[in-house]
């Protein structure tokens, strides 16, 4: 059952209130854009979404004092001038504000101890935010990479990860292999071991989820479990976890 939370004061039954980054519309650079997989993936495990516009340092001081958990959504390619890098030849579409708030806002939250959910490029912004840095193509860095772009219906299962046992994700989906979904050219580097552990990874090596080893609730996942849940039913249990997470927390 989902969590519920009674207002003393109210009286009403409140929900935790996630907040979910989102992208500028390319097409409207006056409008942003989320997919509702997101928001039905946080409603359906007891949370309540609110979409995050880019603001400034400022702005992401007096948002997150409202906030239960952080979803940090997909998108386009992190600009590699933020990990010390120049940009490789294959290097997509940026979105310079975006970049700076949600770098801004992940290292708040992690500070500030807010549960915080990363989601393909959302995995990467965690990565970089706590100072690592990103292949910036699979294809043309990797022997022997696998396909992780996948042309296949979103929901579909394009290729396996091998989860980790006694990792937090394993307690969500289960250790061993996965089938998942796949839509990113770029992913982390070998992990900092002071920060993150991996807990999956795509049989070409390419890492797939990281978290924190401590108790906070930090985790990032390569694919989109959003996009999965009706067809794989056990990717729902990952919002669930965060859900829950940002439930004890409020």
């Amino acid at each position: 059952m989902p969590p519920r939370f009674v207002n003393r004061e109210e009286g009403e039954a409140l929900r935790p209130l996630i907040g979910i980054t989102c992208s500028l519309d390319h097409t409207d650079s006056a409008s942003y854009k989320l997919n509702k997989d997101y928001v039905n993936a946080v409603s359906h495990t007891g949370g309540e979404a609110l979409i995050l516009p880019h603001t400034d340092e400022q702005g992401v001081r007096e948002l997150i004092g409202t906030l239960d958990g952080i979803v940090l959504s997909g998108g386009d390619d992190i600009d590699p001038r933020h990990y010390d890098e120049q940009p490789h030849i294959a290097l997509g579409k940026i979105e310079p504000d975006r970049d700076r708030f949600e770098l801004h806002l992940a290292r708040t939250a992690i500070r500030l101890g807010i549960p915080l959910l990363g989601i393909c490029r959302g995995m990467q912004v965690l990565y970089v935010a706590m100072g690592g840095k990103l292949i910036q193509d699979i294809p043309s860095e990797v022997l022997g990479a696998i396909k992780h772009k996948q042309e296949a219906p979103k929901s579909y299962p394009s290729h396996q990860v091998t989860v980790e046992k006694n990792s937090k994700l394993s307690g969500m989906i289960g250790q061993g292999d996965v089938g998942v979904n796949s839509f990113h050219h770029q992913a982390v580097k070998e992990p900092m071991i002071d920060r993150f552990i991996v807990s999956a990874r795509a049989p070409d090596g390419i890492i797939e989820a990281i978290e924190f080893s401590k108790e906070q609730f930090v985790l990032g996942v390569q694919w989109h479990p959003e996009a999965m849940f009706c067809e794989s039913p056990a990717m729902i249990e990952i919002f669930a976890a965060f859900v829950a997470e940002a439930a004890a927390r409020r």
